[in-house]
């Protein structure tokens, strides 16, 4: 498979440069906070973040793991199929392409590499809503037991990303998808306190990079041997 040069190198330098330029944003300002002071309601009732109790943001919450995990099971089907029926060999590299995106993406780099070892509170355990942490700005490590950093359930939709680099005529339906499933799910993780805008913009930044990496490391070279 032959690919311009300059896609692969212009995709990254985009996504170098949403990084540099939005980060310093939460270091130097109160966005973050700003931002999830829009749920934030302390006197509504028994929940403080009273939108996080919608009905879709809970199903949300609860059933797209699941939906994650029965994707990757079907992709990893294909791929152990595709030995055994001739006509799904096809079919196999981006089986495995998907497969590994989500597996080394949202499982591995998200939740095992930085969530579990990043230590950033959530919005609704910071002082300014109720807790009794202070704010930790993005790629800040901190010391306590709150997994923050980055939007485990946002790179669920982040992954569709690998349907983005995969496809090769609508690109752009693919991309806009994408963002609009992760912006779903960024909205549902905000309205319940759960975290802050930068917590999803570096979601989708590591999920892309992770789907970056394995196409153009990985699939469009097997593709061209």
């Amino acid at each position: 498979m032959t690919l311009p040069l300059s896609r692969r190198w212009r995709e990254l330098s985009i996504l170098v440069l949403l990084m540099a330029l939005t980060t310093p944003i939460f270091w130097l300002t109160d966005a973050d906070q700003q931002a999830a002071a829009w749920f934030y309601q302390p006197g509504s009732g028994h929940s403080a973040w009273p939108f996080g109790e919608w009905w879709l943001w809970r199903g949300l919450f609860a059933y797209t793991p699941k939906l994650l995990v029965a994707a990757a099971v079907s992709a990893l089907l294909v791929v152990v199929g595709s030995f055994v029926v001739g006509r799904w060999q096809r079919w196999r590299r981006p089986a495995l392409y998907i497969l590994l995106v989500i597996a080394i993406g949202p499982g591995l780099v998200i939740n095992l590499v930085f969530k579990d070892h990043w230590g950033r509170p959530r919005p609704l355990h910071i002082a300014e809503f109720g807790g009794t942490n202070t704010y930790i700005p993005p790629l800040q490590i901190g010391d306590t037991p709150h997994k923050s950093f980055p939007c485990g359930h946002c790179s669920i939709g982040f992954a569709l990303f690998a349907l983005y680099f995969l496809s090769r005529r609508r690109k752009a339906f693919y991309l806009a998808l994408t963002l609009v499933a992760a912006a779903i799910m960024a909205v549902s993780r905000m309205a319940a306190g759960g975290h802050f805008v930068s917590d999803i913009l570096w979601s989708g930044y590591l999920v892309f990079l992770v789907a970056w990496l394995l196409y153009y490391g990985w699939y469009v070279r097997g593709q061209s041997a």
